[in-house]
C-alpha cells in the first residue's frame, strides 16, 4: 500500500508539469500564428514566344504579365530539357538561352510553384558552321583585294540566301549561296583588315582573318616572312650563327655560316652582321627577300638593337627597297645612287657607336626608308653591309612594312 501511495504521488506531480508544458507552448503557438504569411504567387501569364526556331545557345524572348523580376524563381523548359541560363527578368518579359541538349518539342515556364504548359512550340535548328574562309588571291588565301573572291566552307548554311549574311569586319559583302556547306563571297571595296562574319538565321559565326592589301598599317606579313625576332633558321639543329629561313645571302654575307645569331644569354635571336669572334671582314655583303608590291606608299622600318657599329674603317650599311627580282637587283656600295634611278629607295645608316672614355656607347634605334610604288611590280627588300673593324656587329630585331 505504501508504494502505491508513492507511485502515485509521482505520477500526479510529473503529469502536472507536462500539463504546464504544453499549455505553454500552446500558447507560444497560438501568439505566432498571426505573425507568418501564406504567399500565393499569381500565374504567369504568357502572352507571345518569339522566335519559334533556332540554334542552341541562342536567346528566346517571353513576354506576358506576372513573371516577377526574380531570375532565380524562373524555370522554363524545352520539352523536358531545362534551359541552364536566364539572362533577364522582368515582370512582363523574360529572355532565356536554348541549352545545348535542347531538343525540338513544347515548351513550358514555372515561377515559383506556379507552371504553365504548353505556351508554344520550339523548333530546334541544325547548328551551322564555318570551317575555312580561302582567297583565291595571289598573294595568299588570307589576303583579299577588292573584288577577290573568298570561298567559305562549312555545313548547315541552308538553302535560303535571303537568311543569310556575310561581312569583311562590318563591311557587308555580296556573295552566292552554292549549296548547305559552300558561299563565294566577293571582298568589298574599303573593308578594313580583320575576320569574315557570317550569319545564318541570325545566329553569328567567326570565319578566318581577311587581309585587306590596301588597308593602311602593317602590311609586313603580306610581303615579307620570318621578318622579326624570333628568327627562324633554315638548319633543324641550327648552331649560334645560321642562314635565317626565307632571308637570301650572296657569299659575301654567308661569312661563312649566315646571318642569324642565335644568342643563349637571353635565349634571343637576330639578323646580325659581325666581324670578329670567328667571323671575317664583310664587304658588299647582300641580305634579302623579293616580294610583290601593290600601288601605294610604304615606309619600311628596320629596328636594331645594342649594336656596336662605329663610324670607322669602312663600316656601312644600307637598307633599301628597289625594283627586281634577285641579288643582281641590290647594286655594290660604289653604285648605290643608282637605286633611286632605277625607282627605289634606300637609307644610310649613320648613328654610330662611339667611346665615352673607355666605355663603348652601344646604338639602338630604328632605320627608315619611304618608298611610293606607282604601280604593282616586283621589288626586293634588303641590306647592303661593309663591315671592316674587329669586333663589330649589327643587330636587327625586326624589318617591316607600312602601307601609308
Amino acid at each position: 500500500m505504501y508504494y502505491y501511495t508513492e507511485l502515485m504521488k509521482l505520477l500526479s506531480k510529473y503529469t502536472f508539469r507536462l500539463a504546464v508544458l504544453a499549455s505553454v507552448a500552446l500558447m507560444a503557438a497560438c501568439e505566432q500564428d498571426p505573425k507568418f504569411t501564406v504567399y500565393d504567387y499569381p500565374v504567369p501569364v504568357v502572352e507571345n514566344v518569339y522566335p519559334t526556331d533556332g540554334f542552341v545557345t541562342t536567346q528566346v524572348v517571353i513576354t506576358g504579365t506576372n513573371f516577377g523580376d526574380r531570375a532565380e524563381a524562373v524555370k522554363f523548359f524545352f520539352g523536358d530539357i531545362q534551359s541552364k541560363k536566364v539572362v533577364d527578368c522582368k515582370n512582363n518579359r523574360i529572355v532565356v538561352e536554348v541549352p545545348e541538349t535542347a531538343n525540338t518539342g513544347d515548351l513550358s515556364l514555372q515561377i515559383y510553384n506556379k507552371k504553365v504548359e504548353n505556351i508554344g512550340h520550339y523548333t530546334v535548328l541544325p547548328t551551322p558552321r564555318v570551317i575555312t574562309t580561302l582567297s583565291n588571291s595571289d598573294f595568299g588565301y588570307n589576303v583579299a583585294d577588292t573584288g577577290d573572291k573568298v570561298t567559305i566552307s562549312g555545313e548547315n548554311f541552308g538553302t535560303d540566301a535571303s537568311d543569310i549574311s556575310v561581312d569583311f569586319n562590318g563591311t557587308p559583302a555580296v556573295f552566292e549561296l552554292v549549296d548547305e556547306k559552300t558561299i563565294i563571297a566577293t571582298a568589298p571595296e574599303g573593308y578594313v583588315t580583320g575576320n569574315v562574319i557570317v550569319t545564318v538565321h541570325g545566329y553569328a559565326m567567326t570565319g578566318g582573318a581577311m587581309f585587306n592589301p590596301n588597308s593602311k598599317g602593317d602590311v609586313t606579313v603580306l610581303y615579307l616572312k620570318n621578318y622579326q625576332q624570333p628568327f627562324a633558321s633554315e638548319e633543324d639543329n641550327p648552331g649560334d650563327w645560321s642562314k635565317p629561313m626565307y632571308w637570301n645571302q650572296n657569299a659575301a654575307s654567308m661569312n661563312p655560316h649566315g646571318c642569324r645569331q642565335y644568342v643563349k644569354n637571353g635565349n634571343l635571336t637576330f639578323l646580325c652582321f659581325q666581324r670578329g669572334w670567328g667571323k671575317n671582314a664583310m664587304t658588299n655583303g647582300k641580305i634579302w627577300q623579293g616580294a610583290s608590291f601593290l600601288k601605294g606608299t610604304y615606309n619600311m622600318e628596320i629596328t636594331y638593337d645594342t649594336s656596336w657599329f662605329p663610324n670607322d674603317g669602312g663600316n656601312s650599311l644600307v637598307a633599301m627597297i628597289v625594283p627586281g627580282t634577285d641579288e643582281s637587283a641590290i647594286p655594290d656600295l660604289a653604285d648605290i645612287a643608282t637605286v633611286t634611278e632605277r625607282g627605289g629607295a634606300y637609307t644610310v645608316f649613320d648613328d654610330w657607336s662611339y667611346l665615352d672614355g673607355k666605355n663603348q656607347v652601344l646604338t639602338s634605334g630604328k632605320l627608315t626608308v619611304e618608298l611610293t610604288v606607282d604601280e604593282a611590280k616586283d621589288m626586293v627588300v634588303g641590306f647592303l653591309v661593309t663591315v671592316g673593324t674587329n669586333d663589330t656587329y649589327f643587330k636587327v630585331t625586326s624589318v617591316k612594312l607600312i602601307l601609308q
